[in-house]
C-alpha cells in the first residue's frame, strides 16, 4: 500500500457512505474481511455481514458529509483521521463524528481488516 492507493480506497469508501451505496462494499472489502465498528464489539465478518450492516446504516442516515486526512501508511496498513456528519433518521438528529480508521489492504487494494474509533456529538 502507498499513499495513492490508500487515498483511492478512502475516496471510494467516502462515496459508498455519502451516496448511501452499500453495493460498493464488494469493491472495498475482500470476501473474508473483518469490520470492527467499535473496539470492544465483535467484528462484522465477511462481505455479506458487512454489506448487511451498511444497508442498515444507509437507511438511518441522510445528508452525509465525510472528510479525511491520511496520517500514516506502510506496506499493508493505513491510518486516517476522519470527520463526518449526517442527519439520523428518524427524527432528523444532527450527528457529528470525529475518529480514526485503521485499514489493512491486500495487493488488489481491497480491505482485509477495518477498525474504527470515533466519538459522536448529537444536536
Amino acid at each position: 500500500m502507498d499513499n495513492s492507493s490508500f487515498n483511492d480506497w478512502l475516496q471510494l469508501y467516502g462515496k459508498a457512505w455519502t451516496q448511501r451505496r452499500p453495493d460498493l462494499i464488494k469493491e472495498l472489502f475482500t470476501q473474508n474481511a473483518k469490520y470492527f465498528e467499535k473496539p470492544f464489539s465483535s467484528p462484522f465478518e465477511g462481505i455479506d455481514a458487512i454489506t448487511l450492516y451498511w444497508k442498515g446504516i444507509s437507511q438511518t442516515q441522510k445528508d452525509i458529509s465525510f472528510e479525511y486526512k491520511i496520517i500514516s501508511v506502510n506496506d499493508y496498513v493505513g491510518i486516517a483521521h476522519f470527520v463526518a456528519s449526517f442527519l439520523r433518521q428518524p427524527g432528523n438528529v444532527h450527528v457529528k463524528l470525529d475518529g480514526i480508521f485503521q485499514v489493512t489492504l491486500d495487493s488488489q487494494n481491497k480491505c482485509t481488516s477495518f477498525s474504527e474509533w470515533w466519538e459522536s456529538q448529537k444536536s
